[in-house]
């Protein structure tokens, strides 16, 4: 199934263990202080946008983004989980490692973990259901799914890595998806890491 409306992609705030670099796979890590900040802060930049509905992952750090997005735009969330972030088995609430990469990479399992081409099967067919309900769904995430729907589409511009709540417009051309930060005016910082 192609994707065939426009959508938006928001990455959830920040949480205790991103900043301290720390793996949350399907933890559930909650939004620290500044996570809450820049979901509200990504929530005015989306006030206006012609969101129609917001599906999210069901851990905790993406769906009270998304609440806080919705309380904005007065609307609904729906979860799938689908959307959640990959099972990162025995190293979830290890420090970030050099495994990591390998993992985005495809080229190691975590023990006891889901292996990188059922995590990118697993969120492409939920960003897919999300998008198939109709033009300007926003889907609330993590980044493991930018890196996985990487296996499928090319990025324009090029955005290797997602910032925590950082709003993007995603217009699907063929196997591109072309994207606009939303609100694009002071959030360089946010693409600095």
């Amino acid at each position: 199934m192609a994707f065939d409306h426009p959508f938006y992609f928001l990455r959830h705030g920040e949480t205790h263990w991103n900043r301290e670099g720390r793996t949350q796979g399907q933890l559930d890590a909650n939004l620290n202080d500044l996570g809450r900040a820049q979901a509200a802060r990504a929530a005015e930049a989306l006030r206006g946008q012609p969101i129609a509905r917001i599906v999210a992952s069901p851990l905790s750090r993406a769906h009270d983004t998304a609440k806080t997005v919705a309380g904005v735009l007065g609307l609904e969330v729906t979860t799938d989980p689908g959307l959640m972030e990959c099972h990162l088995g025995d190293h979830q609430g290890d420090p970030h490692g050099p495994w990591l990469q390998n993992y985005f990479l495809g080229a190691y399992v975590p023990p006891n973990g889901e292996h990188f081409d059922d995590f990118c099967a697993r969120t492409w067919a939920a960003m897919q259901r999300a998008v198939a309900l109709g033009p300007n769904t926003l889907i609330v995430a993590h980044g493991g799914l930018w890196i996985s729907a990487r296996r499928y589409v090319s990025v324009d511009p090029d955005l290797r890595r997602m910032p925590n709540a950082l709003p993007l417009h995603i217009v699907p051309e063929g196997d591109v998806w072309r994207h606009t930060i939303v609100g694009e005016s002071g959030w360089d910082d946010a693409l600095i890491v």
